[in-house]
């Protein structure tokens, strides 16, 4: 009956002797459950219940007992008090759910994370050794290892712990799979460098370079993955010689240090209109100087992080136009990353709202199809830098007549490939390099009363529309480039000079984000 109702509780092992062993160390009952394997955690929030189930002790002896006010005194010899009531865990609690409070995220899901000195990796090593030679059977046996067998104490503290500081804070805790909230507690040990000290000797090869080498480290003398390392191979014998087996009694437990609360980025896509020659897509800084006084992103973005909340922000477009250039029709899509919203909670209407804030805030920019988009689907972003059409409107000068035939003779060409070299202009930011691009298709026609807009005489105004790869230079295109693109227009309208006076993104032939209708709810 006893057997069962151990199994019943989740413990590994039911030695009596074990249990004492550890209480006379100075382990405390939650720890004395996770040396013996219990993975109930229903149990570390009914320690007495449990142990006496269990039959590991009596009812009567809770209270009672030599060793009962040194256990009140002195911090767990592994988990240096954090298990304990005694030693302000109620206290720890309260200090996270006033953190978390005072950040004020509105989501509904949280994950718990607690980092811990670097003193409990080696006091648990320590007691295991001291278990494994006490106790050969069963913590000396090949199969049953540390790793696997004790629970450890952060996931001892989360099963204990965590419930009350959901249930504070009104928000659901997770493992982590589905939550994209982060409440990382960091406990600090004043007798932390002490005690890590042994391993300079113990470990002169890793720890004395280490400590030597502070640029390539980082500072970082000690970290949980290098200490871990070191103790994998570190034999019992060598470890005794530097630190005790047993663990010694702390005098002082493990205390609450801050709380870092993070989620993970909110993004919002959508489309933009830019309708100004004068304003770049991302803000124009030379040499630590404004070029322009604000830019698309700036415009945009500004409504967004302070609807969110968000420490920071990082705008992604799909390409980008010339200061000079307006991108019209449907407009170009875009997603905005907000960093560490403390808002993520918003409705269709709300998301429509921001719509209408951003265009209202300028007459230089307007946006479209606002919407919280996931992560995974910003590859369509991506993928259509690379494979997307694009869609211009060129008005054009020659200083030589172009007749009507000519230009309609533009229309038949067909996927025509162009020979690219980087263009003088993004020489000083891109790379010299010769890239294929296929001009789809276009046509031209003569413009009506050129006179208006030019009183030079002999010249010709024409508008071109055509219809280009993704990365192609329709500018360069157009003009030549000094020869560095070929074929030209020039060279296709017989060998004449043509510039370019200004140019219009018409459309953007990726479908994404998707259109929304608010007219329809």
């Amino acid at each position: 009956m006893l057997r069962s109702v151990k199994m019943e509780c989740g413990l590994m092992l039911d030695n009596v002797e074990v249990y004492e062993d550890l209480r006379n160390l100075g382990c405390c009952q939650r720890c004395c459950l996770r040396y013996l394997g219990e993975r109930n955690p229903q149990s570390y929030n009914c320690v007495k219940e449990t142990l006496v189930k269990t039959g590991l002790q009596n009812d009567n002896d809770f209270d009672n007992g030599p060793d009962r006010k040194f256990f009140k005194c002195n911090p767990c010899i592994v988990c240096l008090g954090l298990m304990q009531d005694e030693f302000s865990a109620d206290d720890t609690v309260q200090k996270i759910v006033a953190g978390v409070e005072k950040a004020s995220y509105d989501c509904d899901i949280f994950t718990c994370a607690l980092s811990l000195p670097i003193t409990f990796q080696l006091r648990a090593h320590s007691l295991w050794l001291h278990l494994a030679d006490k106790f050969p059977v069963p913590f000396a046996l090949r199969e049953l290892h540390q790793e696997k067998h004790v629970i450890s104490v952060k996931e001892a503290w989360k099963w204990t712990f965590a419930p009350l500081i959901a249930k504070s804070i009104n928000k659901e805790l997770d493992s982590g799979v589905k939550s994209n909230f982060f409440v990382g507690v960091n406990m600090v040990y004043s007798g932390d460098e002490d005690e890590c000290s042994c391993l300079l000797e113990m470990h002169a090869d890793v720890f004395k370079i280490r400590r030597a080498q502070k640029r390539k480290y980082h500072g970082n003398l000690y970290t949980r993955k290098a200490v871990e390392l070191a103790l994998q191979t570190t034999e019992a014998a060598h470890f005794k010689q530097f630190f005790p087996s047993p663990p010694p009694v702390p005098t002082a437990p493990v205390t609450f240090d801050s709380i870092t609360c993070t989620h993970n980025s909110l993004f919002i896509a959508g489309r933009y209109n830019k309708f100004s020659r004068t304003l770049s897509q991302t803000p124009w800084v030379i040499d630590g100087e404004r070029r322009i006084k604000s830019s698309v992103q700036e415009i945009i973005s500004e409504n967004l992080q302070a609807a969110s909340k968000a420490e920071g922000i990082k705008f992604s477009a799909s390409g980008r136009e010339d200061v000079d250039v307006r991108t019209l029709g449907r407009g170009r899509p875009f997603v905005c990353e907000l960093l560490n919203p403390h808002r993520v909670k918003f409705i269709a209407e709300q998301v429509h709202s921001l719509e209408c804030d951003i265009n209202k805030s300028s007459k230089e920019v307007a946006v479209r199809d606002l919407q919280i988009v996931q992560r995974d689907e910003l590859v369509n972003l991506k993928a259509g830098e690379e494979k997307k059409t694009k869609r211009y409107m060129a008005l054009c000068i020659c200083s030589d007549p172009i007749e009507s035939r000519s230009l309609a003779e533009l229309s038949n060409i067909k996927d025509l490939t162009l020979s690219q070299k980087t263009p003088i202009r993004v020489l000083h930011r891109r790379p010299l390099a010769t890239r294929s691009r296929i001009v789809h298709s276009m046509k031209a026609w003569l413009l009506e009363n050129q006179t208006k807009l030019c009183k030079k005489e002999n010249v010709t105004l024409f508008k071109l529309d055509i219809k280009a790869q993704a990365g192609t230079y329709i500018k360069e295109f157009v003009h030549g480039d000094f020869g560095r693109t070929q074929p030209s227009l020039g060279q296709l309208l017989g060998g004449v000079y043509v510039d370019i006076l200004a140019l219009d993104v018409q459309d953007i032939e990726l479908d994404w984000p998707p259109a929304i209708d608010y007219a329809q709810g």
